[in-house]
């Protein structure tokens, strides 16, 4: 128990493979969208991690814990010291100006991140397989999440979830030790992962189920062990919230900021329908489609529950109150939201392996034949999806026309950053906005000076459609805060609201805009009515992504 059994050369070369297979995945395609930006969550992690070079630790935001904005200030770090030559060839300043114009350097350097620890983790899965008994365990475990769809998308992107798996892998390692050996010491790592899991991603909240699961059944069934102390359950149960702290420690030193965001972040939770029956399905279909993944899982569970039902509380509870959780949320019908509990489930599903035929093998190749078996349908999505990020997309491809046909200083209206061409803002803007944030004690401040002294000409006045912090799925107070460091338009009234303010050109994206929604509704139908299209670009199924975008003249006239 607890040891490398079976972990000989045949199964380090098992263990390459599968390692290589994960890291292909997350590897191919990762520069997407170069050099625009267009995952509208990677933003806010990658812009909070710069901030901190501005002299505080205090992220001020408090949207996400901050264990990941400070793991990535430490990577932009690393990428400093490199690019720089140590500071010797290039200064702070020009740093900070190379993330204004060339910000998918930043962006890379943290989704390759984000895929590290994603493969990291798979090791720890691996480890748990072995705690548990058997080294083909961990290595069917760890072949099912190196091809999962869900974790494969999420190594693609500059955000916390790959970290998140990270410590959810060490802390079911640790609680699964604890609940075979019943060593204190592994309880009490448990509690510390487990907290800085949370201090991730608040999602990961559920997953203090894991070592409270393994602390309570080695206390209800003892099985001839000696039963654990309360002083010890205690004892793990005040680490979590203190490594969570340790993670994120301005939570509480700066906590009005932190009660202000999580009440602000309280009114979308709920907003929609409830995921049900959604939050369920994910777990059959998190490493394949549901006729093998879900097949293992019910297979594994059955085992389980037939020959050791201790083991099947510990690998089981947590998930099903996870998903239980996550059925009440609108949000719980995504599948990352379940990322905290896929080690668990790997797990079960490998006991399905094993008991429909995979304890009877003999022989390193009948092994990597059936790894390769239950591998290859999850790869071949996870393949897929990543094969097709690097298709050319409409949003670069109108950056190009509008760039080489309107006038600079044009006065563009147009949606949310990731939906739309990415287009420079002119000179004359970013004065503008830089003495605006100023006044206000903007954090985007400093960005705007940096822009400003380095700005190379050109550009356009960009005025941003305000939206509604529901139609964003964000809270009011952070799309106010978010919206006072742009130019933004009311346009609920129509297509005079942009002719009052200057504007003379429109583009709309098929991405985050529609036509029933009550702020930007009128303008866009009016826009189609009454504007002259300049230039439409269409994704196409197989050869090219993004939104439907068109250019509209929108100025009197304009038909």
């Amino acid at each position: 128990m607890g040891k490398y059994a079976g972990f000989d050369r045949a199964g380090l070369a098992l263990a390459g493979a599968v390692a290589a297979a994960a890291l292909g995945l997350r590897l191919w395609g990762i520069g997407w969208g170069f050099p625009g930006l267009f995952n509208g969550d990677e933003g806010h992690h990658v812009n909070m991690a710069v901030a901190l070079g501005r002299g505080t630790l205090n992220p001020g935001v408090f949207k996400y814990p901050s264990l990941w904005f400070y793991t990535l200030f430490g990577a932009f770090g690393l990428f400093f010291l490199a690019w720089s030559g140590l500071g010797l060839r290039h200064s702070v300043r020009e740093f900070g100006q190379l993330f204004v114009w060339r910000p998918e350097r930043f962006y890379l350097t943290a989704r390759l991140v984000s895929a590290a620890f994603s493969v990291l983790a798979l090791e720890r899965v691996w480890s748990a397989g072995r705690e548990l008994g058997s080294a083909r365990l961990g290595m069917w475990a760890a072949g099912l999440l190196a091809v999962s769809l869900p974790l494969v998308e999420q190594a693609h992107a500059a955000k916390p979830d790959s970290l998140l798996f990270f410590w959810s892998a060490c802390a079911w390692a640790a609680a699964l030790r604890y609940f075979v050996t019943g060593r204190p010491r592994a309880l009490l790592a448990a509690g510390v992962l487990t907290g800085l899991a949370v201090s991730t991603q608040y999602t990961a909240a559920p997953l203090v189920a894991a070592p409270a699961t393994a602390w309570l059944v080695r206390r209800l069934v003892p099985d001839g062990r000696q039963r654990p102390s309360w002083g010890l359950g205690l004892s793990a149960a005040a680490l979590i919230p203190a490594a969570f702290l340790a993670g994120s420690p301005f939570i509480l030193l700066d906590h009005a900021a932190f009660a202000r965001d999580m009440a602000d972040h309280a009114t979308l939770n709920f907003a929609r329908a409830p995921a049900g029956w959604h939050s369920f399905a994910n777990a059959f279909t998190f490493a394949g489609p549901w006729w093998l993944c879900g097949a293992l899982v019910a297979a594994g569970a059955a085992a389980l529950l037939r020959r050791d039902r201790p083991l099947a509380a510990m690998l089981l509870a947590p998930p099903v109150a996870q998903m239980s959780f996550l059925a009440f949320s609108d949000k719980g019908g995504a599948a990352r939201y379940l990322i905290a509990s896929l080690p668990a489930l790997a797990l079960v599903a490998a006991h399905g392996v094993e008991a429909l035929g995979g304890a009877r093998l003999a022989g390193a190749a009948a092994r990597a034949a059936v790894l390769a078996l239950i591998m290859f349908p999850g790869g071949l999505r996870s393949a897929a999806y990543a094969a097709a990020l690097n298709r050319p997309d409409t949003r670069l491809a109108a950056q190009t026309w509008i760039e080489a046909n309107l006038p600079i200083g044009t006065r563009i209206v147009l949606g949310a950053e990731p939906d739309t061409p990415p287009l420079r803002s002119s000179r004359e803007q970013v004065a503008r906005l830089l003495e605006r944030t100023r006044a206000a004690g903007h954090p985007r401040a400093r960005y705007y000076e940096l822009m400003l002294e380095s700005h190379p000409g050109g550009g356009y006045d960009l005025l941003r459609m305000k939206r509604d912090a529901g139609d964003m799925d964000t809270g009011p107070w952070h799309r106010q805060w978010s919206d006072a460091s742009r130019d933004t338009l009311d346009v609920a009234a129509g297509l005079s609201a942009a002719r009052a303010a200057g504007a003379s050109v429109a583009v709309l994206s098929s991405m985050g805009l529609g036509f029933g929604t009550p702020d930007v509704g009128r303008f866009l139908d009016e826009t189609e009515r009454q504007g002259r299209l300049l230039a439409e670009f269409l994704p196409e199924e197989g050869r090219v992504n993004g939104p439907h975008i068109k250019v509209y003249r929108i100025d009197e006239g304009a038909r």
